[in-house]
Protein backbone atom coordinates (compact mmCIF):
# COMPACT_ATOMS: atom_id res chain seq x y z
CA UNK A 1 0.00 0.00 0.00
CA UNK A 2 2.82 2.42 0.87
CA UNK A 3 4.45 1.79 -2.53
CA UNK A 4 1.17 2.58 -4.29
CA UNK A 5 0.81 5.86 -2.39
CA UNK A 6 4.41 6.81 -3.17
CA UNK A 7 3.91 5.98 -6.86
CA UNK A 8 0.70 8.05 -7.01
CA UNK A 9 2.42 11.07 -5.46
CA UNK A 10 5.37 10.68 -7.82
CA UNK A 11 3.10 10.47 -10.90
CA UNK A 12 1.10 13.53 -9.80
CA UNK A 13 4.27 15.59 -9.29
CA UNK A 14 5.82 14.34 -12.52
CA UNK A 15 2.69 15.15 -14.56
CA UNK A 16 2.48 18.65 -13.06
CA UNK A 17 6.15 19.38 -13.73
CA UNK A 18 5.89 18.01 -17.26
CA UNK A 19 2.88 20.19 -18.09
CA UNK A 20 4.50 23.32 -16.67
CA UNK A 21 7.75 22.73 -18.55
CA UNK A 22 5.82 22.02 -21.74
CA UNK A 23 3.87 25.27 -21.40
CA UNK A 24 7.13 27.20 -21.00
CA UNK A 25 8.63 25.38 -23.97
CA UNK A 26 5.57 26.11 -26.08
CA UNK A 27 5.61 29.83 -25.24
CA UNK A 28 9.34 30.00 -25.99
CA UNK A 29 8.88 28.34 -29.39
CA UNK A 30 5.97 30.67 -30.21
CA UNK A 31 8.21 33.66 -29.50
CA UNK A 32 11.17 32.26 -31.49
CA UNK A 33 9.02 31.33 -34.50
CA UNK A 34 7.07 34.63 -34.33
CA UNK A 35 3.73 32.89 -33.78
CA UNK A 36 2.50 34.85 -30.78
CA UNK A 37 -0.52 36.24 -32.67
CA UNK A 38 -1.07 33.25 -34.92
CA UNK A 39 -4.33 32.10 -33.31
CA UNK A 40 -5.94 35.55 -33.59
CA UNK A 41 -4.87 35.85 -37.23
CA UNK A 42 -6.17 32.37 -37.95
CA UNK A 43 -9.56 33.19 -36.43
CA UNK A 44 -9.79 36.34 -38.56
CA UNK A 45 -8.84 34.36 -41.64
CA UNK A 46 -11.46 31.69 -40.92
CA UNK A 47 -14.22 34.31 -40.82
CA UNK A 48 -13.12 35.81 -44.15
CA UNK A 49 -15.21 34.70 -47.16
CA UNK A 50 -13.62 32.00 -49.29
CA UNK A 51 -12.56 32.73 -52.87
CA UNK A 52 -15.03 30.20 -54.31
CA UNK A 53 -17.87 31.79 -52.37
CA UNK A 54 -16.98 35.30 -53.55
CA UNK A 55 -16.74 34.05 -57.14
CA UNK A 56 -20.22 32.50 -56.96
CA UNK A 57 -21.61 35.69 -55.40
CA UNK A 58 -20.04 37.74 -58.20
CA UNK A 59 -21.65 35.49 -60.80
CA UNK A 60 -25.01 35.91 -59.10
CA UNK A 61 -24.57 39.70 -58.97
CA UNK A 62 -23.78 39.82 -62.69
CA UNK A 63 -26.94 37.86 -63.47
CA UNK A 64 -28.99 40.45 -61.58
CA UNK A 65 -27.90 43.64 -63.26
CA UNK A 66 -31.21 45.36 -62.53
CA UNK A 67 -30.32 45.62 -58.83
CA UNK A 68 -28.44 48.61 -57.53
CA UNK A 69 -24.74 48.36 -56.83
CA UNK A 70 -25.28 49.07 -53.14
CA UNK A 71 -27.17 45.82 -52.58
CA UNK A 72 -25.00 43.10 -51.12
CA UNK A 73 -25.53 39.73 -52.72
CA UNK A 74 -25.12 36.40 -50.95
CA UNK A 75 -25.83 32.76 -51.67
CA UNK A 76 -29.18 31.62 -50.31
CA UNK A 77 -30.63 28.17 -49.70
CA UNK A 78 -32.29 28.34 -53.10
CA UNK A 79 -28.89 28.85 -54.75
CA UNK A 80 -27.48 25.89 -52.84
CA UNK A 81 -30.50 23.63 -53.35
CA UNK A 82 -28.94 21.59 -56.22
CA UNK A 83 -25.84 21.05 -54.09
CA UNK A 84 -27.94 20.02 -51.07
CA UNK A 85 -29.90 17.51 -53.16
CA UNK A 86 -26.68 16.10 -54.62
CA UNK A 87 -25.13 15.80 -51.15
CA UNK A 88 -28.20 14.03 -49.74
CA UNK A 89 -28.35 11.57 -52.64
CA UNK A 90 -24.61 10.87 -52.55
CA UNK A 91 -24.54 10.38 -48.77
CA UNK A 92 -27.47 7.93 -48.89
CA UNK A 93 -25.91 6.14 -51.85
CA UNK A 94 -22.53 5.75 -50.14
CA UNK A 95 -24.17 4.48 -46.95
CA UNK A 96 -26.08 1.91 -49.03
CA UNK A 97 -22.79 0.96 -50.71
CA UNK A 98 -21.30 0.31 -47.27
CA UNK A 99 -24.24 -1.92 -46.33
CA UNK A 100 -23.86 -3.78 -49.63
CA UNK A 101 -20.15 -4.33 -48.99
CA UNK A 102 -20.86 -5.79 -45.55
CA UNK A 103 -23.51 -8.04 -47.06
CA UNK A 104 -20.99 -9.11 -49.70
CA UNK A 105 -18.49 -10.08 -47.00
CA UNK A 106 -21.24 -12.10 -45.30
CA UNK A 107 -21.99 -13.88 -48.58
CA UNK A 108 -18.28 -14.59 -48.98
CA UNK A 109 -18.17 -16.16 -45.53
CA UNK A 110 -21.21 -18.31 -46.23
CA UNK A 111 -20.07 -19.44 -49.67
CA UNK A 112 -16.44 -20.16 -48.74
CA UNK A 113 -17.55 -22.06 -45.65
CA UNK A 114 -19.86 -24.24 -47.76
CA UNK A 115 -17.16 -24.80 -50.37
CA UNK A 116 -14.59 -25.84 -47.77
CA UNK A 117 -17.02 -28.26 -46.12
CA UNK A 118 -17.63 -29.87 -49.51
CA UNK A 119 -13.92 -30.03 -50.35
CA UNK A 120 -12.29 -33.42 -50.83
CA UNK A 121 -9.08 -32.27 -49.13
CA UNK A 122 -9.01 -33.21 -45.42
CA UNK A 123 -6.78 -30.24 -44.58
CA UNK A 124 -9.37 -27.76 -45.83
CA UNK A 125 -12.22 -29.49 -44.02
CA UNK A 126 -10.32 -29.51 -40.73
CA UNK A 127 -9.47 -25.78 -40.84
CA UNK A 128 -12.74 -24.33 -42.08
CA UNK A 129 -13.31 -21.94 -39.19
CA UNK A 130 -9.76 -20.55 -39.16
CA UNK A 131 -9.68 -20.12 -42.94
CA UNK A 132 -13.03 -18.37 -43.14
CA UNK A 133 -12.28 -16.17 -40.15
CA UNK A 134 -8.83 -15.03 -41.29
CA UNK A 135 -9.63 -14.44 -44.97
CA UNK A 136 -12.87 -12.59 -44.22
CA UNK A 137 -11.13 -10.39 -41.65
CA UNK A 138 -8.34 -9.51 -44.11
CA UNK A 139 -10.81 -8.74 -46.90
CA UNK A 140 -12.92 -6.63 -44.56
CA UNK A 141 -9.85 -4.69 -43.37
CA UNK A 142 -8.65 -3.98 -46.91
CA UNK A 143 -12.11 -2.81 -47.97
CA UNK A 144 -12.43 -0.51 -44.94
CA UNK A 145 -9.03 1.09 -45.64
CA UNK A 146 -9.79 1.63 -49.33
CA UNK A 147 -13.29 2.97 -48.75
CA UNK A 148 -11.99 5.22 -45.98
CA UNK A 149 -9.78 7.04 -48.49
CA UNK A 150 -12.57 7.19 -51.07
CA UNK A 151 -15.07 8.57 -48.57
CA UNK A 152 -12.60 11.25 -47.47
CA UNK A 153 -12.18 12.43 -51.07
CA UNK A 154 -15.93 12.33 -51.73
CA UNK A 155 -16.65 14.30 -48.54
CA UNK A 156 -14.24 17.04 -49.64
CA UNK A 157 -15.79 17.13 -53.12
CA UNK A 158 -19.29 17.45 -51.67
CA UNK A 159 -18.16 20.24 -49.36
CA UNK A 160 -16.60 22.15 -52.25
CA UNK A 161 -19.83 21.67 -54.19
CA UNK A 162 -21.75 23.23 -51.30
CA UNK A 163 -19.63 26.45 -51.47
CA UNK A 164 -19.41 27.41 -47.77
CA UNK A 165 -18.85 31.08 -47.06
CA UNK A 166 -15.82 30.92 -44.73
CA UNK A 167 -12.96 28.52 -44.10
CA UNK A 168 -14.38 27.78 -40.66
CA UNK A 169 -17.73 26.79 -42.15
CA UNK A 170 -15.92 24.73 -44.78
CA UNK A 171 -13.98 22.80 -42.13
CA UNK A 172 -17.09 22.18 -40.01
CA UNK A 173 -19.12 20.81 -42.91
CA UNK A 174 -16.19 18.75 -44.16
CA UNK A 175 -15.67 17.24 -40.71
CA UNK A 176 -19.37 16.37 -40.42
CA UNK A 177 -19.55 14.61 -43.79
CA UNK A 178 -16.25 12.81 -43.24
CA UNK A 179 -17.33 11.68 -39.78
CA UNK A 180 -20.66 10.28 -40.98
CA UNK A 181 -19.19 8.37 -43.92
CA UNK A 182 -16.15 7.01 -42.08
CA UNK A 183 -18.22 6.12 -39.02
CA UNK A 184 -20.61 4.06 -41.13
CA UNK A 185 -17.69 2.51 -42.99
CA UNK A 186 -15.84 1.49 -39.82
CA UNK A 187 -18.69 0.44 -37.55
CA UNK A 188 -21.24 -1.20 -39.86
CA UNK A 189 -19.49 -4.62 -39.57
CA UNK A 190 -19.49 -4.26 -35.78
CA UNK A 191 -23.19 -3.34 -35.74
CA UNK A 192 -23.97 -6.37 -37.89
CA UNK A 193 -21.92 -8.57 -35.59
CA UNK A 194 -23.56 -7.25 -32.41
CA UNK A 195 -27.21 -6.94 -33.44
CA UNK A 196 -27.96 -8.94 -36.60
CA UNK A 197 -25.67 -11.93 -36.89
CA UNK A 198 -27.32 -15.10 -35.62
CA UNK A 199 -30.75 -13.44 -35.44
CA UNK A 200 -31.66 -13.80 -39.12
CA UNK A 201 -31.23 -17.55 -39.52
CA UNK A 202 -34.88 -18.53 -39.29
CA UNK A 203 -36.11 -21.64 -37.49
CA UNK A 204 -36.05 -25.41 -38.12
CA UNK A 205 -38.18 -26.13 -41.14
CA UNK A 206 -38.13 -22.52 -42.27
CA UNK A 207 -34.53 -21.38 -42.47
CA UNK A 208 -33.56 -18.13 -44.16
CA UNK A 209 -31.67 -18.65 -47.41
CA UNK A 210 -29.79 -16.06 -49.48
CA UNK A 211 -28.78 -16.29 -53.14
CA UNK A 212 -30.87 -19.39 -53.60
CA UNK A 213 -29.45 -22.15 -51.43
CA UNK A 214 -27.10 -20.56 -48.87
CA UNK A 215 -28.27 -20.42 -45.27
CA UNK A 216 -27.47 -17.33 -43.23
CA UNK A 217 -24.54 -17.85 -40.88
CA UNK A 218 -25.15 -18.69 -37.26
CA UNK A 219 -23.20 -17.77 -34.15
CA UNK A 220 -20.72 -20.11 -32.52
CA UNK A 221 -21.64 -21.87 -29.29
CA UNK A 222 -19.58 -19.33 -27.33
CA UNK A 223 -21.55 -16.44 -28.84
CA UNK A 224 -21.45 -14.07 -31.80
CA UNK A 225 -18.82 -11.81 -30.24
CA UNK A 226 -16.17 -14.52 -30.26
CA UNK A 227 -15.39 -14.10 -33.95
CA UNK A 228 -16.45 -12.07 -37.00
Amino acid sequence: ISATVFFSIFMALWATMFMEHWKRRQMRLNYIWDLTGFEEEEEEHKNHPRADYEFRVMQKRLRKEHKSKGDQEKLTCVDRMPAYITILIMMCFLICVTFAIVFGVVLYRISIKTALHMSSTPTFRSNVRATVKSTAAIINLIIIIIMDEIYGAVARWLTVLEVPKTDKSFEERLIFKTFVLKFVNAFTPIVYLAFFRGRLVGRPGKYLYVVGSYRMEECAHAGCLMRF
